[in-house]
């Protein structure tokens, strides 16, 4: 192996990597903090825990199947209904294949051990391949799918089209990585764009959505799902101030 190349690949696999992966899970815990505070906010403040309840579904709902909340909301998604069911279908099979891959894969667990100290059982050689192949397809899937619906094209921000085949990035590069005779390049390259692709979606994970199916925030379409609202605010947003502005100023 080039020099270079060597000393190139053992700095992403090493700072890089963890910096990447440290980044992702402060990312992820920032958002459980956030959600959590808001769950308790509502669940403490709301006159009907039954709402709350309900918020927590829409949001589930918006995750897993959107256009179930979109068709009411007047998004002109009547006539696709069945076709972004399927789709759906297909983003979870996607995200799912893209968690467990990482998580269970032979080479994978071993770095999580060097890496965590800590290990688990991993996938069979021929199983990851199966799903790793799986998750490659469906995420193309994804892109076009997406792609292909207009009523996506109207909702959702132009770059999130780009984020499945961002997150098949390092499936492509591992699976050629763990087929070297498969590749048109030397081992060592494939490997190397393999752990920076995947630093990559570490990195943008927690910020980008790489996982969810809508990219466009609940709020926009569902305002109701919005945790922040209690009876007491719309209360005081209505009552006019009625404070002369000298008597604002401190003294």
């Amino acid at each position: 192996m080039n020099s270079d190349l060597s000393s190139t690949l053992e700095f992403f696999q090493g700072p890089v990597f963890r910096f990447s992966f440290a980044l992702m899970v402060l990312g992820f815990l920032r958002h459980a903090l956030i959600g959590g505070i808001e769950m308790a906010s509502a669940f403490l403040m709301a006159t009907d825990r039954k709402e709350v309840w309900a918020k927590l579904g829409q949001r589930i709902l918006w995750f897993l199947f959107p256009h179930v909340l979109l068709q009411p909301m007047g998004a002109g998604i009547r006539g696709w209904s069945i076709y972004h069911t399927l789709l759906s279908v297909v983003s979870l099979v996607f995200r799912l294949g893209a968690v467990i891959i990482p998580a269970f894969m032979v080479a994978h667990v071993y770095l999580w051990e060097r890496g965590l100290g800590i290990s688990w059982p991993a996938l069979p050689p021929g199983t990851a391949d199966a799903i790793s192949f799986v998750t490659i397809v469906a995420g193309f899937l994804v892109f076009l799918g997406r792609l292909y619906s207009s009523v996506l094209r109207k909702v959702e921000p132009a770059w999130s089209f780009l984020s499945p085949l961002i997150l098949i990035a390092p499936f492509v590069t591992g699976v050629l990585a763990m087929h070297p005779t498969w590749s048109p390049f030397a081992y060592e390259t494939v490997l190397l764009l393999h752990v920076i692709t995947a630093c990559l979606v570490f990195v943008l994970l927690p910020f980008a959505r790489l996982l969810c199916f809508m990219h466009t925030p609940v709020t926009r379409w569902v305002p109701q799902a919005a945790w922040h609202y209690t009876p007491a605010v719309e209360e005081i947003e209505r009552t006019p101030t009625t404070t002369p502005a000298r008597e604002m100023v401190p003294a």
